[in-house]
């Protein structure tokens, strides 16, 4: 362990991060990220978070990034004034070794580019799968409802929050959990009293020159602009941007697939086992299908990411005889060989042969009886 330090797990699981990400990037050093920043963004802000700890628990700190890179990161982590969470730093892991980020830099690395959003995210939903978990075949019901409401409701006005509360009346965690990951507007979501909300993604529009317009990825690429409805803005709350990105945005897929499914017959479990995988798809014929929904732009670097199906005996509730991995239809199409990068550099379908990595056309064909080339 480090010295003790002010900082909580979440920060020192976040300053790791960062720097660790930071670090990865400038080992691949093509220019600054921004004129501005003479170092990638996530080494700033793993120098600015790990000075702040520093100074919070008394203890110096280092004086520059470039002090940070050549003298702490060849430093023990255990000497950091940092409290790092049990079993996260071994006595001599150091984040540089011989002048190159080490395997322990390698592991905690984060490619995404929103390093403080994925932590954060990881953090609440980790609480929400140990709490469900803990509760029992009930815990699956929580977590579920959950989910789709983080999916399917991303904007909640006063009354809507009102009802989405009075849903497990007594489960104290559900409060916390929606207090958590709803946050009230700014005065940049509401003009002149009002808010604008996505008719096709449910989340809050943003006000530009030429009217209201929602500012997803998604619904920003579209050819024709979803139609957005005003609302009074007061009591209006939204969902919290690593949420958005991280759960609620990704989600969609999964739930479109579902009901897609369900209208196909089959009987749907959503993440079931408390989110062991994304879709548990029961036939009345008997075949079940284990799916994971990958909504990643990137195949090379979803095929780095992607883990292996959890494998349940035969006639365990979540036991299934087929796996997939499902990619969105846009996804593939904008990049024709996605599958094929998919399947090359992934681990996990290789460990998994009988699990098979397709597009949503090729799902739904396969559903109909039907086959489409990948």
């Amino acid at each position: 362990m480090g010295r003790p330090g002010n900082a909580g797990t979440r920060d020192a699981e976040l300053i790791l991060t960062l720097i660790a990400s930071g670090l990865m990037r400038l080992s691949a050093w093509l220019g600054p990220e921004d004129a501005r920043r003479p170092y990638p963004l996530a080494l700033q802000q793993g120098f600015d978070q790990l000075t702040w700890a520093c100074w919070s628990a008394a203890a110096d700190s280092p004086t520059d990034v470039g002090d940070l890179v050549s003298r702490w990161c060849t430093r023990p982590l255990a000497a950091w004034p940092v409290t790092w969470p049990e079993g996260a730093v071994g006595s001599g892991d150091q984040l540089v070794v011989d002048g190159e980020p080490s395997e322990t830099c390698r592991d905690w690395a984060v490619s995404n580019p929103d390093v403080v959003s994925e932590v954060l995210e990881s953090a609440f939903m980790r609480e929400v799968r140990s709490t469900c978990r803990s509760m029992g075949p009930r815990g699956q019901v929580v977590y579920v409802a959950l989910r789709r409401l983080l999916i399917d409701s991303p904007t909640l006005t006063g009354l809507q929050q009102l009802e989405r509360r009075n849903a497990f009346p007594d489960l104290p965690a559900w409060s916390e959990w929606l207090n958590s990951a709803y946050e009230p507007l700014t005065v940049d979501h509401v003009v002149e009293g009002k808010v604008g909300v996505c008719r096709r993604c449910g989340h809050v529009a943003r006000h530009i020159s030429a009217g209201w317009r929602c500012s997803t990825p998604r619904c920003r690429a579209l050819p024709t602009a979803p139609q957005v409805t005003l609302l009074p803005g007061k009591g209006v709350v939204k969902i919290r941007r690593d949420l958005s990105t991280y759960i609620s945005l990704p989600g969609r897929p999964e739930a479109d697939l579902a009901r897609a499914l369900e209208k196909r017959g089959a009987t749907v479990v959503w993440w079931p086992d408390v989110d062991a995988y994304d879709l548990l798809v029961i036939w009345p014929d008997g075949r079940r299908w284990g799916i994971d929904v990958k909504d990643w732009r990137t195949p090379y670097a979803l095929a780095l990411r992607l883990r292996p199906l959890p494998s349940y005996p035969a006639g365990h509730e979540f036991a299934y005889t087929e796996g997939f991995v499902i990619i969105p239809d846009d996804r593939t199409r904008k990049q024709r060989n996605y599958l094929t990068i998919l399947r090359r550099h992934s681990a996990a379908l290789r460990e998994q042969p009988r699990t098979t990595a397709l597009s949503v056309s090729q799902l739904m064909d396969k559903a109909a009886g039907g086959t489409r080339g990948a």
